[in-house]
């Protein structure tokens, strides 16, 4: 089948006719960006083909904002010899024509003819789905479904098979099929189609047996326990009358008392002891208010000594201030004459320097010429170092962008990190806590580990503890607190390790060297930027504007000096100063001043401000040390008023009348409750030896451990009672049944379901056998029968994957993909492979079903709409070769928003809106 012209008008963007001609018997290549009409183009040539035309669910192919538009399209192709032009025009103008040669279809009939002819069927009720495409749903290929096989080869499988060989319909209609048909019934009577799990009348017999026999366990069983329970009861009936002569309780219950009495002695102990040491603390107490009032006695005698010298100090400070004001007052007076001076001479050389202006100005333009020359030198190297800098710029910009690392994603991995922390924190908190404190010589066992002396577990997880002959402890700490805490921290630690995967990292340190990384380029960057902005601060056009405006100014002043030296020479010398300044540098281009009357030299301008600046900083300096002097003297009066009013206060304390009087009682009462507190020392003392001896701690102990004894004795005799009392009961209860009895018709009823059960169970193996049989026979048949399609696979893997196979299944489906990988030979399932990797070998198993169809004589169209954007350059490469092999065979159509990736097809690549364009020139087709 080849299409010759194709015309669309009024359907979605095509608006105006697009008229589509000169299409070549191979390779027809599409291009244009997204939104061009590329898939628009592929929906006309379906809708035209698979829609009826008096479809009302069509609506979809209107123009946007048309609710009047009558979509149409028209396609001229050829099969074989035969000319065929359909015409069908949808929704406001429904019609359907079929020329045919020299003979007309129209309506139904025509559309009929299509579908027979090309291998598909209509919708019976609303728009066209996959299920009726057929062949052409297959070699077909939409916008990103090129990989999706299962769907549309179903949907053509009967077309595909009838042209593998027409003995393929014999298999499937044949008598042989029917046998396996019967078989295959007869055997799911008994067993699931899919696993081959008993059902039904088999289930129930299999479910009878295991009941029968699980039954006559249990009896079994039964009568098992009540043995064992008639000589359990005669052993608890010894047990109970030996605890009856012994009474253990009742000895444990006087050692109790006795260490009850040793208990409540050791306590009084405790009590008179920490009466004892109350009283101490008191005593210490009352010392330390008594050596504070001491201590305070001493401070105040030192702080009369410190305020006597301070005051000393400071008489001599204020002497001193006092000697140093005259001289400061004269230094002053001084400078303020110097300054007058300076000032009056300063005004002299400024009146002599205004009388060498015009001399100056003169230079000064040459200057400004050298200096302008100067600027434009360096203005043309600021250029290039700042294009330079931009070069530099771009680079670092690209390397910023390559690490660019989102600040929120480093802080989320941070605040992951951070609970994890927490979490962790959490369990270590939540988790029980189990101290020990273990006597020497003596250890227990927490799960393989042993604990000595004494310290401290945590226990987040279930735990046994071994007490060696007296059991063992099951810990099970935590709770659903601990589950929660845990499970909390495994979904965080989860999501950080999909974070740093979906990043391509693997740990938070590469997360941070990655944004270290990023940071030194964006401060490279920055750095780079700032000494580009400061070689061109306005721009790269500001600047080289600038070394523009600077060669014309240049230019400019050189002929304005050349101007003004012409006219100076006409005008003749001009007047001139003496001075002690230097003369002009150029003596030949300067005129020569007039002769003047020889004086005293005077300074330059600058020398006679600087020394005028020099007498006002003396001055200035000289009236700030005069106010200092002052200021300094005025300090120094108020610190010796203060000194003497600090003295006089410090001498009044010392100097009270009663002061005496209260550090003698202060010293009198300390010496009292030293001795107290010896003699409370010493009870304290005799009541702690007394207290060690005792060890109250161990006649707590000792009332704890012979108070649960006597417990125990009590409730294991109790206990015994009750269980000799329910065991009474049960063997007389269970004497009464007949176990014997029930046990023989038990044993006949798992006798008849096991002889039912193996029936079935041999039928079952039997048809199950069978129909394996039959099955292996029919797919051998099918593999012979598939030779021709693996054959046309065959011809098109090599050129894509060397010494590779991909095998098709029953429904003629590629199924496995063998080939060498790098640890050798590898096979896996078709949809295993990659996204990519599935569309390459989807494609080639299409241009083998096209090869196939047209070496049985039927029409063949492939379109591929962007397809293979998935491909790498090397798989790329191969899969063009493929598509030119097979372009020599069929006609294809390509659309791609990709032109430069199909340049090296062999054909020139042409745009819809050059289509768009054509259409608009030329007249409408017939």
């Amino acid at each position: 089948m080849k299409l010759a012209r194709v015309r669309i008008e009024q359907l979605r963007q095509f608006r105006q006719p697009l008229d589509i001609t000169g299409l070549q018997a191979g390779l027809n290549l599409f291009t244009g960006p997204n939104e061009a009409g590329k898939s628009t183009v592929v929906a006309a040539i379906r809708a035209a083909f698979f829609e009826r035309h008096r479809s009302s669910s069509v609506d979809d192919l209107r123009p946007w904002g048309d609710s009047t538009a009558a979509p149409s399209v028209e396609v001229d192709f050829d099969i074989g010899s035969t000319h065929y032009r359909l015409r069908k025009s949808f929704l406001a103008r429904k019609r359907c024509e079929l020329q045919v040669g020299d003979q007309a279809f129209d309506g139904a009939a025509a559309e009929d003819l299509l579908a027979e002819l090309l291998g598909f069927q209509y919708a019976g009720k609303g728009a066209s789905a996959a299920q009726h495409w057929g062949i052409p749903g297959l070699l077909w290929v939409n916008q990103g479904s090129g990989q999706d096989m299962a769907e549309p080869l179903a949907h053509a499988a009967d077309h595909l098979r009838s042209a593998l060989n027409a003995s393929l319909g014999e298999v499937a209609s044949s008598a042989g099929d029917e046998v396996l048909a019967s078989v295959e019934a007869l055997r799911n009577e008994l067993l699931t189609s899919k696993g081959g799990s008993p059902r039904e009348a088999y289930a129930q017999a299999l479910k009878a047996e295991a009941d029968s026999q699980a039954a006559l366990q249990a009896l079994d069983a039964e009568r098992a326990r009540y043995c064992e329970q008639v000589d359990q009861l005669d052993q608890l009936r010894r047990a109970h009358r030996a605890d009856l002569e012994e009474q253990p309780w009742a000895q444990a219950r006087a050692q109790e008392r006795a260490a009850r009495e040793r208990l409540a002695a050791a306590e009084g102990l405790q009590t008179q002891l920490a009466a004892t040491q109350l009283l101490l603390q008191q005593l210490q107490a009352q010392q330390q208010l008594w050596r504070q009032q001491l201590q305070a006695a001493e401070a105040e005698e030192l702080a009369l000594a410190r305020r006597s010298a301070a005051l000393a100090e400071a008489d001599s400070t204020l002497a001193a201030a006092q000697a140093g004001l005259a001289p400061r007052q004269a230094q002053a007076a001084a400078a303020r004459g110097a300054v007058e001076a300076a000032r009056l001479l300063l005004r002299r050389v400024r009146q002599a320097e205004q009388q060498a202006a015009w001399l100056r100005e003169q230079r000064a333009r040459e200057r400004e010429h050298e200096a302008l020359a100067l600027e434009l030198k360096a203005a043309t190297l600021a250029l290039q170092r700042a294009e330079e800098a931009q070069a530099t710029v771009q680079g670092l910009q690209a390397q910023v962008e390559a690490t660019a690392l989102p600040s929120s994603t480093l802080a989320l991995l941070r605040q992951q990190a951070q609970g994890l922390r927490e979490l962790q924190i959490q369990r270590d908190a939540v988790a029980t806590r189990l101290r020990f404190h273990l006597a020497p010589g003596h250890s227990l066992r927490l799960e393989s580990e042993e604990l000595t002396g004494e310290g401290e577990r945590l226990l987040s997880a279930p735990a046994r503890l071994d007490l060696g002959a007296l059991g063992q402890l099951h810990i099970v700490p935590g709770g659903a607190d601990l589950a929660q805490l845990a499970q909390a921290q495994q979904a965080l630690g989860d999501a950080q390790a999909a974070l740093l995967q979906g990043l391509g990292l693997g740990t938070l340190e590469a997360a941070d060297a990655r944004a270290l990384a990023h940071a030194g380029h964006c401060a490279a960057l920055q750095a780079a930027q700032a000494g580009l902005k400061a070689l061109a601060p306005a721009g790269m056009d500001a600047l080289r504007s600038q070394a523009g405006a600077l060669a014309v100014r240049a230019q400019a002043l050189a002929t304005r000096l050349q101007a003004e030296q012409s006219a100076a020479a006409e005008r003749g010398p001009a007047p001139a100063v003496v001075s002690s300044g230097a003369a002009p540098t150029d003596a030949a281009a300067a005129p020569a001043p007039p002769a003047q009357t020889p004086g005293p030299a005077l300074p330059t301008l600058g020398e006679a401000e600087r020394a005028e600046e020099a007498a006002s900083r003396v001055a200035e300096q000289a009236q700030a040390a005069c106010n200092e002097a002052g200021l300094a003297l005025g300090r120094a009066q108020s610190q010796a008023d203060a000194a003497r009013r600090e003295l006089a206060a410090a001498q009044a304390v010392v100097s009270a009348v009663d002061r005496s009087a209260r550090l003698q009682t202060a010293r009198q009462a300390l010496g009292d409750l030293l001795a107290q507190q010896q003699a409370a020392q010493a009870q304290a003392d005799a009541l702690q030896l007394h207290l060690a001896q005792a060890r109250p701690e161990l006649a707590q102990q000792d009332v704890q451990r012979f108070q649960r004894s006597a417990e125990a004795a009590e409730h294991a005799h109790a206990e015994r009672q009750a269980v000799l009392l329910r065991l009474e009961a049960s063997l007389e209860a269970a004497g009464a049944q007949g176990l014997d009895e029930r046990h023989a018709a038990l044993a006949g009823e798992a006798a008849q379901a096991g002889r039912r059960a193996a029936e079935l169970r041999r039928r079952a193996a039997a048809l199950d056998h069978l129909l394996g049989l039959l099955r292996a026979k029919r797919r051998a048949l099918t593999q012979r029968l598939q030779a021709p399609l693996q054959r046309h696979i065959d011809h098109y893997l090599p050129l894509l994957l060397p010494q590779a196979e991909l095998r098709i299944d029953e429904h003629l489906a590629p199924a496995v993909l063998q080939r060498l990988g790098a640890q050798g030979p590898e096979a896996g399932p078709f949809q295993a492979l990659s996204f990519g990797a599935r569309e390459q070998m989807a494609l080639l198993s299409r241009l083998a079903y096209a090869d196939l169809l047209r070496a049985a004589g039927r029409p063949t169209l492939l379109i591929l709409d962007d397809a293979l954007v998935h491909s790498d350059e090397a798989r790329l490469g191969q899969m063009k070769r493929i598509l030119y092999d097979a372009a020599t065979r069929h006609q294809l159509l390509l659309f791609s928003c990709h032109p430069a990736r199909w340049r090296d097809m062999g054909v020139a690549a042409r745009t819809l809106d050059s289509l768009r364009a054509a259409s608009a020139d030329s007249p409408a087709g017939n």
